[in-house]
């Protein structure tokens, strides 16, 4: 398959190898987003904390797991990377299930156990940080701006959001991350979300320079995505749309054409 031309250009190599398009789910991002505002609101209900002690708190921290690494494969799938790595993250993705079942057997019969905690948080962590990268370079890689392409750019924002979850609850789990009193997890994505809109109400705020410095590249990154690569996109849907009107057929220059 020969590499793809942007604007004349041919892709990075190593961007180029890392993708080769041929997922059965490509710009399936109908499915990603689908999954990904379910997973947004999971995680807004139900705590996964340590905070809430017990076999409860395993269950939910099971389904959450289970939940959230069906939404990054579906998102990483969608966005065309080649089936080797896919293959990789399916089994990262297994072994972070494995680990909360894990924690659940062993808590009900040695106890509290918080063994695998810190690897199964980097895994995570690293696959959601991933997700919103490999869909926003798939977007690009489009010719024309379809409904595929609208669906996945909303994906990729609230992927960011929940991306930022986890790093967010990552820190808490060994330090408080808020100046307030200890939250439950739930707090980490009403946080990130108001952070990624720049609401910012206040009653929550970051403590710690690792926190706010985390808290401010959200607000950056979520304005700097709306207002260039959003915007972008709307720009080329205008543009094809007038080009519509007046019976101009040339196609957009870019990659392959896809379908919604």
């Amino acid at each position: 398959m020969a590499p793809e031309t942007v604007g004349g250009r041919t892709p990075n190599a190593r961007i180029t190898k890392a993708f080769d398009d041929k997922s059965k789910g490509l710009d399936r991002f109908g499915a990603v987003l689908g999954l990904t505002i379910v997973s947004v609101i999971g995680l807004s209900f139900f705590d996964i904390s340590g905070e809430n002690k017990g076999l409860e708190r395993n269950l939910v921290s099971l389904l959450a797991a289970i939940l959230v690494g069906i939404t990054l494969a579906t998102a990483l799938r969608a966005s065309g990377l080649s089936r080797r790595r896919q293959r990789v993250i399916d089994i990262l993705i297994g072994l972070v299930v494995l680990g909360y079942a894990t924690s659940i057997v062993a808590e009900k019969y040695v106890g509290e156990f918080r063994g695998s905690a810190a690897g199964v948080s980097g895994v995570i962590v690293t696959l959601s940080v991933a997700a919103p990268v490999v869909v926003v370079l798939r977007l690009l890689r489009h010719r024309r701006v379809t409904l595929a392409t609208m669906l996945g750019a909303v994906s990729a924002y609230l992927l960011i959001g929940l991306a930022y979850f986890w790093l967010f609850f990552a820190i808490g789990n060994d330090h408080h991350f808020f100046t307030q009193t200890p939250q439950p997890s739930s707090s980490y994505m009403y946080f990130s979300l108001t952070t990624l809109t720049t609401v910012g109400y206040g009653d929550l705020t970051a403590q710690g320079n690792l926190g706010r410095l985390l808290a401010n590249s959200e607000a950056v990154i979520g304005q700097v995505y709306l207002v260039t690569f959003v915007a972008m996109i709307v720009g080329l849907r205008v543009a094809e749309w007038r080009r519509d009107v007046d019976g101009d057929d040339e196609p957009v220059v870019g990659a392959d054409d896809v379908q919604a």
